[in-house]
């Protein structure tokens, strides 16, 4: 499947080229953002991931209230900055770096999950941990079942910038969830705490809609990993 950012960057060719061809002709004004996500097939963060692309590079300008319009303005492009998923984890540091990242942005998702779950987000966070129960803590599925807690956590927040930026952090986000399991069979009672117990901590805060509670125990749950280095 392909990546929001590559997604992003494939309307945003295509859009380019609609202008460059006089398709969208100077002063046109475009299409909703509901009609480009229909037209491209792709989501909203996409569709407006390529719109920055485009006002940052002169072809398109977003009047408040009026919406955006063709004005090939040329100006020369700025080199444009990578995502995120194009950073490789090359040390421990770059792992504790994804972890304080981690820390900020997941503890504000359980603070948001824990006020705006339903039951459908509350029935997959429930089977989510439930895999991590069953997989135990020895089996390769517990990396499984683990990010599907977390990833049940962002979708439950119900916020889709969010989702498509947490997607864009999984490859990161795997290789210290795998750093962490290692550890499991050199610290059992690491293992049983973060791998079981944490788990459960979050998701009964968030199920008593607990705000600062999933708050905390999201953070304490992803900062303990990084407090093991340093």
């Amino acid at each position: 499947m392909a990546r929001p950012a590559n997604l992003s960057n494939a309307v945003y060719d295509k859009m380019k080229e609609a202008v460059d061809s006089g398709e969208f002709p100077e002063g046109l004004k475009l299409p909703t953002e509901n009609a480009l996500c229909e037209r491209y097939g792709v989501s909203r963060p996409v569709v407006r991931g390529a719109m920055e692309r485009l006002r940052k590079e002169g072809y398109i300008k977003t009047v408040r209230g009026s919406g955006s319009f063709v004005i090939k303005e040329h100006v020369t492009p700025t080199p444009f900055a990578p995502t995120l998923g194009e950073f490789a984890i090359s040390g421990i540091g770059d792992v504790i770096q994804c972890q304080e990242t981690r820390m900020a942005f997941e503890g504000e998702m359980a603070a948001l999950a824990a006020e705006r779950w339903t039951d459908e987000a509350m029935e997959e966070l429930d089977a989510a941990l439930a895999q991590i129960h069953s997989d135990g803590l020895d089996s390769v599925g517990t990396i499984d079942g683990d990010m599907r807690f977390h990833a049940a956590v962002v979708k439950a927040a119900k916020n889709e910038y969010a989702a498509a930026v947490y997607e864009l952090m999984k490859p990161q986000i795997l290789v210290g969830m795998n750093m962490s399991k290692g550890l499991y069979p050199l610290l059992p009672e690491f293992a049983r705490r973060h791998g079981i117990e944490e788990h459960k901590a979050i998701l009964d805060a968030i199920r008593a809609r607990d705000v600062e509670g999933a708050r905390r125990e999201m953070r304490n749950h992803i900062g303990f990993f990084g407090d093991q280095f340093k």
